[in-house]
């Protein structure tokens, strides 16, 4: 077992993190809510409201406090992507992709544990949650491609929280290095977004996992996981305010129409708004347990319409544009020939035309692993007809990489 005094856990220390997992049992001990293991208890709603209730008073005088933050929310140079480089496909090595794979899933778990130790209060600065981005800054600085494959695929477990937080995490990451700031900046940025729904840990299960539509009452209690969010990171030492305001402010949006203050405009950091895109983005791409998830490319749609409709920073979602494509690095998509093919690199200058790895002939029939032709769209004739969903074909999550 980690002591507190440890700056991170080490993700190949398997037996450390399993033993760890254990401890997610106390939750269900702590007060905040019930039902973690088995999902078929109803929370008693008097208790709920009264921990809520709680929290919201005890959090007030620090919530006003954040409110009125001014983070440096603009790029300082020297600008982190003009130390990046990136691994060619031919250039990776199975090893190399199955250890950057294992260390993303080992990763998931280790927010689960930083999450459930937030809760209980035994978080007291903020090394362990800049070693969970400085575990991918490495990879991300000579191969952010791989990152972003990772990133983007749809995630089919019982809890999508913790997957969600390293998405949004890692997509926050890249956005704010093609947004052109410093490595610090970007690191901050990742921090905060990876504590961003740290708070709906205080929401009950049966709302989190209702399968239907939530009614005006579950709504408002969703609703308040950002100052939640914040009640729980104020006594953490060391977390700057760019990773405080994040969490306060990443439901927010331009038009004023967000929570949970209605704020317009400038009023929202825009590292607030770095990670209000990644958010909608990661969030429709998983499934849910009153949806199904929506293929990468209608994604991306999606995202783009809330920019023209002002809901999100227009001048952002070009940044993502630029970092992952209208059809995102890691999605699946056909050919002109009827070819299926996954994407592997954007073109930052013509977004519809990315770099792609073919997986199929054009009767659909699987090409073997290791046989799988790179395609450049900026330069063929060949086109994308369709973006695909992630199971249209069987294939494993490294593949065409």
């Amino acid at each position: 077992m980690l002591s507190k005094s440890s700056s991170g856990w080490n993700p190949r220390q398997d037996r450390e993190i399993r033993a760890t997992l254990n401890e997610l049992k106390a939750l269900d001990e702590s007060g905040y809510f019930d039902g973690l293991v088995n999902l078929t208890l109803v929370p008693e709603e008097s208790k709920i409201q009264e921990t809520i209730a709680g929290q919201v008073s005890r959090a007030a005088p620090f919530v006003k406090k954040v409110s009125f933050f001014k983070p440096l929310d603009y790029p300082v140079v020297p600008p982190l992507s003009h130390f990046m480089t990136q691994l060619a496909v031919r250039d990776r090595t199975e090893v190399y992709k199955t250890e950057a794979h294992e260390k993303y899933e080992h990763a998931i778990g280790q927010v689960r544990i930083l999450f459930g130790k937030i809760v209980r209060g035994e978080i007291g600065s903020n090394a362990v949650i800049r070693s969970i981005v400085g575990s991918f800054m490495d990879t991300f600085m000579k191969d952010r491609n791989l990152i972003i494959n990772m990133a983007s695929a749809p995630y089919s477990g019982p809890d999508y929280l913790y997957d969600h937080s390293l998405k949004l995490c890692l997509l926050s990451l890249s956005l704010a290095s093609s947004a052109g700031y410093s490595r610090s900046q970007s690191i901050e940025a990742a921090q905060g977004a990876l504590l961003s729904d740290v708070g709906m840990m205080l929401v009950p299960e049966r709302i989190r996992f209702k399968r239907s539509k939530l009614s005006e009452g579950e709504l408002f209690e969703i609703k308040k996981h950002p100052m939640l969010s914040v009640t729980l990171l104020e006594h953490i030492h060391g977390l700057s305010e760019v990773a405080l305001i994040i969490p306060y402010q990443h439901h927010e949006r331009q038009t004023g129409n967000g929570y949970p203050n209605k704020l317009m405009g400038n009023k929202v950091s825009k590292f607030s708004r770095i990670v209000a895109i990644a958010d909608v983005f990661a969030a429709l791409i998983n499934k849910r347990t009153y949806r199904e998830s929506i293929v990468p490319y209608q994604a991306m749609v999606s995202v783009l319409a809330m920019g023209g409709q002002g809901l999100l920073d227009g001048e952002q979602i070009k940044h993502l544009l630029r970092a992952i494509s209208i059809f995102p690095v890691g999605s699946l998509v056909r050919l002109t020939s009827g070819r299926v093919a996954k994407v592997v690199a954007p073109n930052p200058t013509e977004f519809t035309k990315p770099m792609v790895s073919v997986l199929t002939t054009e009767t659909g029939v699987p090409l073997s692993r290791g046989n799988f032709p790179l395609l450049d769209l900026g330069t063929s004739e060949e086109k994308i007809i369709e973006g695909l969903s992630t199971n249209a074909i069987a294939h494993h999550i490294l593949d065409g990489f």
